[in-house]
């Protein structure tokens, strides 16, 4: 895995990018299943998420359409 400028990724930042897509796959197919307790800590969970991505420069986007 390769951030925005090339440069390979080691293992521990894989495996934090991956939570945070997972996370964020989770939220847009089953957001609306979860309990709102549920949704609401998910939503602040990958919120911290998207630091550390973005840190990472993998370019995560914006998480204004989940409501982030």
């Amino acid at each position: 895995m390769k951030d925005t400028y090339g440069q390979e990724l080691g293992a521990p930042q894989q495996a934090l990018v991956e939570v945070y897509d997972k996370l964020l796959a989770v939220l847009r197919e089953h957001g609306g299943e979860l309990a709102p307790y549920e949704e609401r800590n998910a939503k602040k969970a990958l919120a911290c998420l998207w630091q550390v991505a973005n840190g990472l420069d993998m370019d995560p986007g914006q998480l204004y359409d989940l409501g982030v």
